[in-house]
């Protein structure tokens, strides 16, 4: 069996030096990537255009770490996780339809974790490609550095928030820490940006979406693509992990 081809829908070697992982897709992503359709594998669905690979992971932790750790064997150098967030509190220059990318990320995947440790014990923190993070938040003055949190609960976040701003925590995802820790260790650089979509408790993800910020999310998910997609980069850029190379 070709294990690789069964989970992803594709041979491993199709799979280009730069990857775009998505764990939800928005109303016309694919559009915006230029991908007519994707090819679906047992537990994720694979697109590419002329610059990148195109993996719909899937929400959670597990599905997107284990998609790195496949990526092992194949000729993915770098990583860029392309998802939405909630901001832990509103701050003057984060808000809803911020781009968003973050510096570190605290590790709270297991929900039973989350139910049961309180504010008591330390949380494990992992990282991006320092290189490549720099890259990403140089393109453009529009995406924000933030510090996250990646949660195994949406209900349970909520209880978290005191504690997470007195840790320096801006925002909440359920995937991020996962894409560090298992890139870190098949040795492929990641990083990750974000538009957000709530504000925890102020206007929760539950909420009923206004046609105001559905705009705000729709304008974010096109900017967001466009940076991924930016062909006016540097020379840096271009070594460390734009697909022109």
């Amino acid at each position: 069996m070709n294990i690789f081809k069964t989970l992803f829908g594709i041979e491993s070697f199709r799979i280009k030096k730069t990857c775009l992982f998505l764990p939800f897709l928005q109303k016309n992503m694919l559009k915006e990537l230029k991908i007519g359709k994707l090819i679906r594998g047992r537990l994720y669905a694979y697109g590419e255009n002329e610059l990148f690979s195109v993996i719909h992971t899937g929400l959670g932790a597990p599905l997107l770490g284990d998609a790195v750790l496949y990526l092992k064997e194949t000729g993915c150098k770098n990583i860029i996780l392309f998802g939405s967030c909630g901001i832990v509190k509103e701050k003057k220059d984060i808000g809803i339809d911020s781009l968003l990318t973050p510096d570190r990320c605290c590790a709270l995947e297991s929900f039973s974790d989350m139910l049961l440790r309180g504010s008591k014990k330390d949380i494990n923190v992992f990282y991006p490609d320092k290189k490549l993070f720099n890259t990403l938040l140089n393109k453009t003055s529009d995406i924000k550095k933030v510090s996250a949190a990646t949660v195994g609960s949406l209900k349970l976040e909520e209880d978290y928030i005191e504690t997470l701003d007195k840790k320096g925590i801006d925002i909440l995802d359920m995937e991020c820490s996962a894409l560090f820790s298992a890139a870190d260790k098949v040795k492929i650089k990641a990083a990750a940006l974000f538009y957000a979509t709530d504000i925890i408790k102020k206007t929760p993800f539950y909420r009923d979406i206004s046609l105001k910020d559905k705009k705000k999310f729709d304008a974010s998910i096109r900017s967001g693509i466009s940076r991924s997609e930016e062909r006016r980069v540097g020379k840096e850029c271009r070594s460390r992990w734009s697909p022109y190379h």
